[in-house]
């Protein structure tokens, strides 16, 4: 069953200390000394992204006032220690800049850290805003870095890669790797050495169905999920990249970030209420990853729209992804809704439909900021 921690007003106050708050960090680990908790959400969840980009552990020192620094800013700030505070000093300065912090100074071998404003957030670059949706929606899919993940022909699309499992059943793997090669093709090739003519190959078979049946061959394990060791560290090496990795985004928004666009559209047209917090926009992309767009709803959320009179982001986001949920084969109606819940509330939701039930959580909700994404406007005219 997953963890429930207590709020109060987005200021974590409870749960159990042991539990993991971030992927990185025990809830005891804001403790006071007496043993209590109070600390926002969003700067636990802006200390897991600085964890995540210097890749060193990073050590919680204190949560209390001290050298002139965090007075009356209780739950808003942390004292922080690492190896290399030299490092982790630029990484929380440039993170600064993007809005995870208002403030970072190194005093006396130890980094302070504090949060902006949590009622007035800065507003995030749509491009962030497109990266933490996906990581998020691939965290449903896989675990462990989504770059890395390989997976075999368990479930007849053959050969799956990367946060948006591309596979080659849909062409969406050959595609992307069409685009990679088109980017950089000596590093392409680098990262399948030997391999490469192979590969080359298996593109250049006549149909799909002989593509599968050629990642079926290497696939591995009991249920097919795993693959060949060597195919599967060649495509590690891919998704370990920094210009695949750009690619990848950028395919990302080329295909769902178009969709995400028109179901905003529509919704707009419907109902012109703004959405522009990104964990609307998250859970609105989930949706089109999973599920395409929102026109197998569009008479049921016309009609809850009209019915109810949703005034705010929130409440029309979740009849949105709610009624198009319920159009899902029987059998997944329950999990599509309790994902895309999970995202709008940043915590696990039961929900149950077609006589099943689901709760889904997912490690990667710190991500979710409570903030706007900017030049929203310019996809609602």
């Amino acid at each position: 069953m997953p963890v429930q921690f207590k709020y109060a007003r987005d200021f974590i106050i409870g749960g159990p200390g042991a539990a993991q708050l971030t992927p990185s960090f025990q809830l005891r680990e804001y403790a006071r000394h007496d043993g209590t908790v109070y600390i926002h959400r969003e700067l636990a969840g802006a200390v897991q992204v600085l964890r995540d980009a210097i890749g060193m552990p990073l050590q919680i020192d204190s949560v209390l006032p001290a050298e002139g620094l965090g007075a009356g800013l209780e739950g808003r700030f942390v004292w922080v220690t690492a190896a290399r505070l030299a490092e982790v000093h630029k990484s929380a300065s440039r993170l600064a800049q993007e809005g995870h912090f208002r403030q970072v100074e190194l005093r006396g071998g130890r980094i302070y850290l504090e949060m902006p404003d949590p009622a007035a957030l800065p507003a995030m670059r749509p491009e962030l805003a497109i990266a933490n949706a996906l990581r998020v929606t691939a965290a449903f899919e896989t675990s462990g870095d989504p770059f890395q993940q390989v997976t075999g022909n368990f479930d007849g699309a053959g050969l799956s890669f990367g946060p948006l499992q591309v596979n080659l059943k849909t062409g969406t793997l050959q595609e992307l790797f069409r685009r990679f090669e088109a980017r950089n093709g000596p590093a392409l090739q680098a990262c399948f050495g030997g391999l490469w003519p192979a590969w080359q190959a298996m593109l250049r078979l006549p149909s799909r169905a002989r593509q599968i049946a050629w990642a079926d061959a290497l696939s591995r394990g009991g249920r097919k999920t795993d693959f060949d060791p060597a195919w599967k560290a060649a495509l590690q090496a891919v998704g370990r990249t920094p210009d695949f990795y750009a690619e990848t985004l950028a395919y990302a928004y080329d295909v769902y970030g178009r969709k995400l666009i028109a179901a905003l559209s529509w919704l707009h047209g419907l109902k012109p209420i703004r959405i522009d917090n990104l964990r609307c926009l998250a859970s609105l992309y989930d949706l089109c990853v999973q599920q395409g767009s929102l026109d197998k709803a569009r008479d049921a959320i016309r009609a809850r729209v009209e019915r109810e009179g949703p005034t705010d982001q929130f409440a029309l986001t979740r009849i949105a992804v709610e009624e198009r949920g319920k159009t899902a084969l029987p059998e997944w109606r329950a999990d599509c809704v309790s994902r895309r819940l999970c995202i709008l509330e940043r915590g696990p939701v039961v929900v149950s439909l077609s006589s099943k039930s689901a709760e889904r959580e997912n490690p990667q909700l710190y991500l979710l900021r409570n903030a706007p994404v900017s030049r929203i406007e310019q996809y609602l005219l």
